[in-house]
């Protein structure tokens, strides 16, 4: 499960870098991200996850939505505020932007203590007038 949680707090953002002009729906749709994760929100998940979604864990093992919001929610999932850090947008379109940083989430799955460190990488794609992600990749680093 740890294995599944890790890209699910790709845009996690409590501490957030300053993303260029323009970003501010990007940044909105981030924030909403962290906190439905947070909170176990499947139904804001649904919402934020593109249908197409896949992610790509550290195990280099390819997820699809399902897989994503049946992580956060599972029962016995308690995270606590995550901490990202080096926070980047990269805008490749009007409606494509990449999100990037460092993470560090912890919390506890059915009473067992997790913790991870990544470094990620997110895909934005804005349709029907909201941005959801498309597409996320994590890479593990040593926990600090």
């Amino acid at each position: 499960m740890l294995a599944r949680i890790a890209p699910l707090l790709l845009l996690a953002t409590p501490v957030m870098a300053q993303a260029p002009d323009g970003n501010a729906e990007v940044r909105a749709a981030a924030d909403a991200f962290v906190h439905a994760q947070e909170q176990g929100d499947g139904t804001a998940l649904d919402r934020l996850l593109a249908r197409d979604f896949l992610f790509v864990r550290s195990s280099g093992r390819v997820g699809d939505r399902r897989d994503y919001i049946d992580g956060f929610t599972a029962p016995g999932m308690k995270l606590e505020p995550l901490v990202v850090t080096d926070r980047l947008f990269q805008r490749l379109s009007a409606d494509v932007v990449i999100v990037g940083g460092e993470a560090r989430l912890r919390g506890t799955e059915n009473g067992r203590p997790l913790a991870q460190h990544y470094r990620y990488s997110d895909t934005l794609v804005r349709r029907d007038g909201r941005w959801q992600v498309a597409y996320s990749q994590i890479t593990p680093l040593p926990l600090p």
